[in-house]
């Protein structure tokens, strides 16, 4: 199988060389690496082609797409334009400060191809705290493990009810674009460009539900620190706020508001509880948290209870 990387690229000059240096690294190279400049205003983008410029010989053999918008449109816009492009099999994204292990491609590809699996799910290892998500333990009901063909896959998963655990407060999907796709199932399916907060969950749901509705499509988890996810300050998980009106608002509890589909309202209880739990640690002052709860004084209250059962289950 080819595997198309897609890049997102915006003032990432201190990690984009150790992210490119991650795919050229693999045991399986990557068939295409896809960046799109989102109109980078430090030297980002001289460093990713002095860093393909320099590629040994034998590296030159992946193919190298280098898009260069011509002003700062978001990482939605630039996720989707990098997807258009892509041409390979397989599509990820990988954020443009983060890795991949060297033997994720090659363990993606096994598992994807010897058990048709259209949708790959990655377990992350952030850094440098080393947490992982998600608890392996605390999903292990909801998986069938996948008979070994090489020892790297011994942590590899079918998710017995996919839409079931990914509505789980337990699971996290979307996180550090942990997901790997057969490219012929996303190509209807777009990230929303506005607002940035949760949108991978907002994207990669509607590209799973999509998947679902073609028959006999299996969805896989591959567990261990294949995916390592940078703790960035002042990246939109770490950002922090002098006012609670600069917390955007999840797409996922906008597009899905009506919705009166069991998965549908799962999902936004697990994404609601999250997003006040995040803007709750995120907000500076006492003042704007009070104000904060006013505001979506139903959505906190409705929330609550599911806050703290997960919060006790700890």
């Amino acid at each position: 199988m080819k595997f198309s990387i897609v890049i997102p690229l915006y003032n990432k000059a201190l990690y984009i060389k150790e992210t490119l240096q991650s795919l050229v690294d693999q045991t399986k190279l990557p068939y295409e690496i896809i960046i799109v400049d989102d109109k980078s205003t430090d030297n980002s983008l001289h460093k990713v082609k002095t860093f393909f410029k320099n590629l040994p010989l034998h590296l030159k053999k992946i193919k190298v797409k280098i898009i260069e918008l011509d002003k700062n449109n978001g990482i939605g816009y630039t996720r989707n334009s990098g997807f258009l492009a892509a041409t390979g099999d397989v599509v990820s994204f990988l954020d443009a400060d983060d890795l991949y292990t060297n033997d994720l491609i090659k363990a993606a590809n096994v598992l994807m191809s010897s058990y048709s699996i259209d949708f790959l799910i990655l377990g992350i290892q952030f850094f440098p705290s080393n947490e992982i998500l998600p608890k392996i333990n605390k999903i292990k009901n909801e998986l069938t493990q996948i008979s070994s063909v090489i020892s790297v896959t011994s942590n590899a998963y079918c998710i017995n009810e996919p839409l079931k655990l990914i509505t789980s407060t337990n699971f996290y999907m979307g996180v550090g674009s942990n997901v790997m796709l057969r490219r012929t199932q996303g190509t209807a399916i777009s990230f929303t460009e506005e607002p940035i907060i949760y949108e991978g969950i907002d994207y990669w749901y509607r590209v799973l539900r999509s998947v679902l509705t073609k028959g006999n499509s299996k969805v896989g988890l591959l567990m261990g620190a294949h995916l390592k996810v940078r703790e960035v300050f002042g990246s939109a998980s770490r950002k922090r706020y002098n006012n609670w009106s600069e917390i955007d608002y999840p797409p996922v509890l906008t597009r899905f508001k009506s919705s009166t589909d069991y998965y549908d309202k799962r999902l936004k209880r697990v994404v609601a509880t999250r997003w006040i739990n995040h803007a709750l640690l995120s907000i500076n002052s006492l003042n704007q948290k009070i104000i904060f709860i006013l505001k979506y004084k139903v959505l906190f209250f409705k929330t609550l209870p599911y806050f703290l059962m997960h919060k006790l289950k700890k």
